[in-house]
């Protein structure tokens, strides 16, 4: 364990995460694949005329419903071996899969603690006028278990972070990820097309855990839940299947001197 903590693991969160001691984790902070299903190539244009490329990637691409479900519960167990019996599991989505990976983990016994609004700034308009903007993604705060106790939860620093007002599951309110925080290719493209805003991250870690715990991410993308770690003066470990991301996490960690 000792030479996994502040490293990222390349490779299939689902075996990696065998590699994790049981109760060992005290903060999990999950953004799975959502399994958007469009199409693949499909391309739609602002009212600038500028275009919007989807999440078409093939880490979420999957056979059908069972088939994400399989997947959802086979990396959820993983998390809930490794949790503390007082850790926290985070996880995000959208209306696409998140009342799926719900379902899942109130099946495997996680016991609920809230669902937390994330109220997306400068959210894309629904473009075809069919639907409602979609300006949300819900974050489902769990413990392993009903009998889980003592579980982390920095009321007061809340409170006063939120001027002197006890903080709701809807004051969760961050732009997207943009402008400089924003990592791209050499083409200018977005490199990742669901990096989170590190804010989001900072504020689930400054909930919920304390300096020098342990923090787990098993899609951990470009490394935002690393960077917020590191900043709070928390220890993580992350996974990541996409060598591509790896390396992009690693270089924007080097400035923070993860070693």
């Amino acid at each position: 364990m000792k030479e996994l903590i502040n490293t990222i693991i390349h490779g299939d969160c689902i075996q990696e995460m065998k590699k994790i001691s049981d109760n060992s984790i005290d903060l999990i902070f999950a953004d799975p694949p959502y399994y958007l299903q469009l199409p693949k190539g499909k391309r739609l244009k602002r009212a600038d005329g500028s275009e919007i490329i989807p999440v078409d990637d093939n880490w979420d691409k999957f056979k059908s419903y069972e088939d994400y479900d399989n997947f959802t519960k086979n990396w959820i167990v993983e998390c809930q071996r490794i949790l503390k019996p007082n850790g926290t599991f985070w996880v995000i989505g959208m209306y696409h899969n998140i009342f799926r990976v719900g379902k899942i983990m109130q099946d495997l016994g996680f016991w609920f603690l809230n669902d937390i609004i994330w109220i997306k700034i400068d959210a894309l308009p629904n473009l075809n006028g069919r639907r409602f903007t979609n300006n949300h993604e819900t974050l489902i705060w769990s413990v392993k278990d009903k009998n889980s106790k003592g579980y982390t939860f920095n009321y007061d620093f809340l409170k006063q972070m939120n001027g002197g007002k006890q903080m709701k599951d809807t004051d969760w309110i961050f732009g997207l990820c943009k402008g400089h925080e924003r990592l791209k290719d050499q083409n200018g493209i977005k490199a990742h097309p669901t990096q989170k805003p590190l804010k989001l991250i900072q504020q689930v870690l400054l909930s919920a855990s304390n300096k020098g715990d342990l923090i787990f991410d098993p899609f951990i993308g470009t490394g935002t839940t690393a960077v917020a770690a590191k900043i709070l003066g928390r220890n993580w470990i992350g996974i990541e299947k996409e060598k591509k991301y790896v390396d992009l996490a690693y270089k924007r960690l080097s400035t923070f001197l993860i070693k």
